[in-house]
């Protein structure tokens, strides 16, 4: 029995990872390490290339915000499976043209796809491992995004090295993709309906979820410009140039085991806090490559960025879902569209702010500003709340 239940944990895991891995980790990311190639191919500019990166995640917005709508309610896994193939395919169409408009289509409904896969994926996995007694095994599909970094950076990077061209980098993460769609097609499991008691402040529950809310949006702001163009700048950077090949994988290399290691960190001493240090971390890694101007600087932002920036997505889903009470499709898909919010402005302000004043210097330290302030957000009050009762004589 205990061998029949830790295989259906094993494959949970694996499907969801795969999931996540071929939508958010491939679909939505790989476009960072490819993007260096395209601005050079192409004569794109970083504007241009911020601005095709923010329609992905203004897709990315439109998908959180529709996924709440009644008629996906009893449809999540045919429209979970249908996200997995919209996903492919503009995975691959992104190879068929050169031009900016189409791309922006392209990206805006990789986005959409992308929202939806991690929603309705997270509606799936997270309540079977629940009811399989695993709730601190919950959100460990979330290694996806890693894995889907890190496979898409080693192909990009080898791909790159032979000369093949930014189309052909395209094709072949499609392919890598559709390698991971089988297990996702087999063994994707039934919706899974679970009642939860959660004891919840009845004066601040409204506030707090709104708070996690705003410094998620900000999050999202944060972490994305350099999460957008940190290939290109390892690339355009004098003394940097030999780390673009690796730096996008140490970030999908340190967030794998981050994402086990934060949600249990948080579980002892509160997944508000665990998110207050995670963002807190994270600003001062993103700050690293304007303080430190060399390979270690550049070095170091890649890892406590991926040590942070898929965990933090993870701990906020959890948090979100104590401090909400609705279902957590809802939750989760108020959560995602403020980050898809922040994560739509940021690309296309960083490429503007690179461009207008010829270094990345300044939109970094704008990035790692709104993290800081992220970070006392994600506090819950009702802690403060709860503290001040405790201590009347």
């Amino acid at each position: 029995m205990e061998n029949k239940l830790n295989l259906e944990v094993l494959i949970l895991i694996l499907t969801g990872t795969a999931a996540l891995a071929l939508a958010v980790g491939i679909g939505r990311f790989s476009y960072t390490p490819i993007l260096p190639y395209m601005l050079e191919e192409l004569n794109i500019s970083k504007t241009n290339g911020g601005l095709i990166a923010s329609w992905n995640f203004f897709g990315y917005l439109c998908g959180s915000l529709l996924s709440i709508l009644p008629i996906f309610k009893k449809k999540i896994k045919f429209v979970f499976f249908t996200s997995i193939v919209i996903s492919l395919l503009t995975t691959l169409l992104m190879s068929l043209s050169n031009d900016i408009i189409i791309f922006i289509v392209i990206r805006f409904f990789a986005g959409v796809s992308s929202a939806f896969v991690l929603i309705f994926a997270t509606a799936l996995i997270l309540p079977s491992m629940q009811l399989l007694g695993k709730k601190s095994l919950s959100t460990s599909h979330f290694m996806g995004v890693g894995f889907g970094i890190v496979l898409s950076s080693i192909l990009v990077s080898v791909l790159g090295n032979f000369g093949f061209a930014w189309n052909d980098l395209w094709i072949g993460v499609t392919i890598l993709s559709i390698v991971l769609a089988i297990p996702i097609f087999l063994y994707t499991p039934n919706e899974t309906v679970i009642s939860t008691t959660i004891i919840k402040s009845e004066t601040s529950n409204s506030v707090s979820f709104s708070l996690i809310t705003l410094s998620y949006g900000l999050y999202g702001f944060g972490y994305v410009i350099l999460g957008t163009f940190i290939s290109t700048m390892a690339r355009e950077t004098v003394g940097l140039e030999t780390t673009e090949t690796y730096v996008w994988l140490l970030v999908g290399l340190a967030g794998i085991p981050m994402v086990i290691l934060w949600p249990r960190f948080g579980k002892k001493i509160g997944n508000d806090i665990a998110l207050f240090l995670a963002c807190a971390i994270m600003g001062f890694g993103i700050l690293m490559p304007v303080i430190i101007e060399n390979k270690f600087g550049i070095i170091l932002a890649s890892i406590l960025l991926g040590s942070t920036f898929i965990p933090i997505t993870a701990l906020a889903l959890l948090e979100g879902q104590t401090r909400y009470s609705g279902s957590i499709r809802v939750s989760t898909a108020i959560l995602t569209s403020s980050f898809g919010v922040g994560q739509m402005i940021g690309p296309y302000f960083g490429g503007f702010v690179i461009d207008s004043f010829f270094s990345y210097k300044i939109a970094l330290s704008i990035s790692s500003a709104t993290l800081f302030i992220a970070s006392f957000l994600m506090i819950n009050p009702v802690r403060y709340i709860s503290c001040k009762f405790t201590n009347i004589p």
